[in-house]
């Protein structure tokens, strides 16, 4: 009997469990139920709520489908096509996984739909501003307003002025400011007015909890200098409502999730790490379920909420994230060849700017540059992939016939412009803790052409010296870092204690690299040219001159790749050279440092290890055998 009563008490309290269940789902607006369930490669089958589809299915989202995510890189590692598309929903996905997780763990954060909603669609339309090439395009933009500001300048000089003019300087910064953020905010606000109906009643809205709309906009791009000056100011809790409108100072940790301006740890870098990383066929991840499952919201010694990891997972931030990021970016976006196919399609789309025009909003016709930085409604989203690369195929249009016929030599047919140096840079300057100076690209190449007539002297003094002009030389610095240049992430983030209520910060993580750079400087002389291995040799040596007086210690020369070694020694004697000029390299001068001499560092008059500092180059010069 009373074993009958307990299993009727225990059916009693399941059916009331299953009802309150029932009543808590009844009670979920349409919208928000996960009835959205795509299955993607990187995460496996996802629930999303059904808004995100409504989202998806517009034609603004569906352009995406037309963008590649890793643009140029593709042309390297050819698996690498996969798009900003998928990218942008599974953003969307660990976002809205991640605010689900605090909500169950944290009920005092008093988490509601509308910030579960607001910090998904920021994760989903974060990448709607996107143009043609991804980032690359966003390199084209900024050197034309680089060569504004040259022509501006050299008017300023004729006409007797000191600067500019007012609007010129305008014009430039719209230029070199130009982000795709500011794009996706743009293109944000037309699906707000195109969607009104829908976002009402999935339950944005504007009242006192916060403005849902500008929210989602400042989620996606949060004012980072702002925000950063006032922590270093300690007044960041005081004065937060001057320039965060969405949501008050005690929400502040979702601004730490889409875009995190605090530490660069987000949920747009978790899932293009381990997508791109896949795509790439590079065998090595971040495990970011750990890191969602293990944080929490705590307070900053300000008092501002901020998403905290748990300290135990310092090194593995570092190590595995940190670290990866900068893997990524050496290894894929700022290779080598890379590089050169990105400087030669920026120079396609400055010939394809000049001639093609796209119908823009009231039927005006604008140059691409101009529907970027005018952010046009209709010419913008035309700016994928797709339309430009179809245009230089087809060659429809005879204006473009000169971008189309530098696009079949260069990027079809590979007749790339040469390395001439790829140096990586130390990490200080010598005898101290402060970073190198990273050389501005001008001087680079100043610097390299004031050594050519001194380089080319000693490299086949029996052979004419081919004139060598800065048009020619490409010169690109680059920053491979882990998100915040030369600080450390890591001193940035708030741990907790697993074993306390206690949290702390690291002032200083002594195995963290946090900054490397690099510079690249390539010839571009004409086709025919291409293998004229002198010129090439002689910049090199030039190159080696200007990089051995920046620094103190060996500097040496290697191939850029194994198999140009053989190539690039000097074959052994015959009886009968030939007078191409294309032959293999000279005697190099006698300072030049062997390659063996890697294993030898110096110490510099601090006492600070110097390890040998290694040019690669195509062809690069070496010492008699």
């Amino acid at each position: 009997m009373e074993a009958m009563t307990e299993h009727a008490r225990i059916e009693a309290l399941v059916q009331d469990r299953v009802r309150n269940i029932l009543a808590t789902r009844s009670k979920v607006l349409p919208l928000l139920r996960e009835t959205f369930t795509p299955n993607d490669p990187v995460h496996g089958l996802m629930h999303l709520p059904a808004i995100v589809k409504v989202v998806v299915d517009t034609l603004t989202f569906q352009r995406m489908r037309q963008i590649k995510q890793l643009g140029i890189c593709a042309l390297v590692y050819p698996g690498a096509t996969h798009n900003r598309f998928f990218h942008s929903i599974g953003t969307c996905f660990l976002a809205y996984e991640l605010t689900k997780v605090l909500r169950v763990r944290q009920p005092e954060l008093c988490i509601s739909d509308r910030d579960v909603l607001c910090v998904s669609l920021a994760g989903l339309c974060h990448d709607l501003g996107h143009p043609c090439f991804s980032h690359m395009f966003e390199g084209f933009v900024h050197s034309l307003g680089k060569e504004k500001r040259e022509q501006a300048n050299t008017r300023a000089a004729a006409e007797g002025r000191d600067e500019p003019t007012e609007e010129e300087k305008k014009t430039i910064a719209t230029y070199e400011s130009w982000t795709h953020e500011q794009a996706s905010v743009f293109l944000l606000k037309g699906l707000f007015k195109e969607l009104e109906g829908p976002f009402r009643e999935a339950g944005l809205r504007v009242d006192d909890d916060g403005d849902d709309f500008t929210c989602i906009g400042e989620l996606i791009d949060p004012p980072k200098t702002e925000l950063e000056a006032l922590l270093a100011e300690r007044q960041l809790k005081e004065k937060w409502s001057s320039i965060i409108k969405g949501r008050l100072v005690e929400k502040a940790w979702m601004y730490e999730i889409v875009s995190n301006w605090r530490s660069g740890i987000d949920v747009d870098k978790f899932d293009y790490f381990r997508r791109d990383a896949l795509h790439l066929g590079i065998q090595r991840q971040f495990d970011h379920g750990r890191y969602i499952k293990g944080i929490k919201v705590v307070d900053d010694e300000g008092g501002v909420p901020t998403i905290s990891p748990p300290d135990k997972d310092k090194d593995n931030l570092r190590e595995n994230m940190m670290e990866l990021r900068k893997h990524l970016h050496r290894t894929a976006y700022q290779h080598k060849t890379v590089k050169k196919l990105e400087i030669h399609m920026i120079d396609i789309l400055k010939r394809m700017d000049e001639a093609l025009r796209v119908t823009g909003l009231t039927g005006c016709k604008l140059r691409m540059s101009e529907a970027a930085v005018t952010f046009d409604l209709v010419a913008y989203p035309k700016l994928t992939d797709t339309f430009v690369e179809s245009r230089l195929l087809d060659r429809e249009d005879d204006t473009i016939t000169q971008a189309a016929d530098l696009y079949e030599q260069h990027i079809l047919r590979r007749q790339m412009m040469r390395l001439v140096a790829d140096w990586d840079l130390p990490r200080f300057r010598d005898g101290g803790d402060r970073p190198f100076p990273l050389p501005e690209s001008e001087e680079v190449i100043a610097g390299l052409l004031a050594e050519y007539p001194s380089a080319a002297s000693s490299c086949y003094p029996d052979r004419p010296v081919r004139a060598v002009v800065a048009s020619e030389l490409r010169s690109q610095v680059a920053k491979i870092h882990y998100g915040m240049g030369s600080q450390d992430p890591i001193t940035r983030v708030v741990f907790h204690s697993t074993k306390s209520e206690g949290s702390r910060g690291f002032q200083v993580d002594y195995d963290a690299k946090p900054l490397r750079q690099k510079i690249f400087v390539f010839w571009n002389p004409p086709v025919e040219e291409l293998q004229d291995t002198v010129t090439l040799q002689r910049l090199t040596y030039a190159f080696y001159k200007w990089a051995q007086g920046k620094v103190s210690g060996p500097v040496i020369a290697v191939p850029a790749s194994p198999s140009k070694l053989r190539a690039c020694r000097r074959p052994q004697a015959s009886p009968s050279p030939s007078p191409s000029p294309t032959l293999a390299p000279a005697p190099a001068p006698a300072e030049l440092v062997p390659e063996a001499s890697m294993a030898a560092p110096t110490e510099t008059p601090a006492k600070r290890a110097r390890r040998t500092l290694k040019i690669n180059a195509s062809c690069p010069v070496y010492p008699d055998p």
